[in-house]
């Protein structure tokens, strides 16, 4: 076995089998599913430990690997022992034992059914056909809920309906798998960073991220806390649905605050950091933030409060008004260390609603 072909074939199960343990301790049970049929496909095309796999490896790729992709693209993603996935790893099992036990008198006739052998084209261009739609499943997921596992998998499942293109040799499928595979691995510790230190509701960093900031700031820095006014309120008098839609309108002005980095805090309340600007300036920013806010409208449901939207009742459209009150603090000789700015920042925020809110308070 030449250089050339090795390195591929030996990278791409190691590439798919590390995606795989990542999928399973990430809980990512979709991708576990996907990734589960690339490393079997991976391995077959190496045909490690068996002449008889190596003799057959594209061409089982080619006959089971497709329908199997696309089923797992379509289901919804389930806890990873749910019967639809029972039933996708033991169809993937049988494809298996196909391929290892299968008669040699038996094989041509699998060979000639799988993928819609009853199609007048080439096993290889249907069964690239069929991953082009699982990868379109993907795409339409990702457009309905943007999020990046799902434009991870299309990518994916895109080189991996290269891969099975007539005009693709071996060794050249098992390099679009291990592209794949590795795509896999960057896709899955991605979506597990933004699951730790993104929130998924604002789509601003959380607390965590703002924490490990602030360890590392040094130099002249400013903190505002950013509180929605009277949210509880808001929610009870229009639902949920609506204060969810409340929150993403100021998390969209606050992160595009020039000079600030924005961090969802928690509940209705946001923090901005400032770095290399003295509260002054923050000062200026922040009421422009506060005057964009309250000129904003939030979409709702006239008439629809908790009770209501629980018993889905619909009534007309309207759009209400939302303000927020805001509390700023900067590092100076008394306050040091960045816990004890964001304390100073909470009680200017606390004066601030003290006062009437809708305001900025500077400490």
């Amino acid at each position: 076995m030449s250089a050339n072909y090795f390195w591929p074939t030996l990278a791409a199960p190691l590439l798919n089998g590390i995606a795989l343990l990542l999928a399973l301790g990430f809980r990512r049970n979709r991708a576990f599913m996907i990734l589960a049929i690339m490393t079997c496909a991976a391995l077959g095309l190496a045909g490690f430990g068996s002449a008889l796999l190596a003799e057959r490896g594209i061409e089982a790729f080619r006959m089971f690997a497709p329908c199997l992709l696309l089923a797992a693209a379509v289901m919804p993603e389930r806890r990873l022992l749910a019967k639809r996935n029972l039933l996708l790893l033991g169809l993937l099992a049988l494809a298996i034992v196909l391929t290892l036990s299968a008669p040699a008198h038996v094989w041509p006739g699998l060979r000639d059914a799988f993928p819609l052998g009853w199609l007048p084209w080439r096993s290889g261009s249907v069964a690239a056909g069929i991953v082009f739609a699982a990868a379109l499943v993907c795409v339409l997921r990702w457009a309905v809920l943007r999020s990046p596992m799902e434009a991870a998998l299309a990518l994916m499942l895109l080189f991996v309906a290269i891969a099975l293109l007539p005009m693709t040799r071996k060794a050249g499928a098992s390099e679009f798998l291990a592209i794949s595979g590795a795509l896999a691995i960057a896709a899955i510790l991605f979506a597990s960073y933004r699951m730790a230190f993104v929130d998924g509701l604002a789509g601003l960093p959380n607390r965590r991220a703002l924490d490990e900031e602030l360890a590392r700031l040094s130099g002249n820095f400013a903190l505002a806390m950013v509180d929605v006014d009277h949210f509880k309120k808001f929610n009870d008098q229009h639902g949920h649905a609506a204060g969810d839609r409340a929150l993403k309108a100021v998390a969209d002005q606050l992160r595009t605050t020039r000079g600030a980095n924005a961090y969802r805090y928690g509940g209705e309340e946001f923090c901005l950091l400032f770095t290399g600007l003295r509260v002054a300036q923050a000062s200026d920013t922040c009421e422009d933030l506060r005057q964009r806010i309250a000129a904003m409208r939030v979409p709702i449901r006239v008439g629809v409060g908790r009770k209501d939207a629980q018993a889905g009742k619909r009534k007309d459209s309207g759009a209400v008004k939302i303000t927020v009150s805001i509390g700023l603090a900067e590092r100076a000789d008394d306050l040091r260390v960045p816990s004890e700015v964001l304390k100073a920042a909470d009680k200017a925020l606390y004066a601030a609603k003290a006062k009437g809110r809708n305001r900025v308070i500077s400490r």
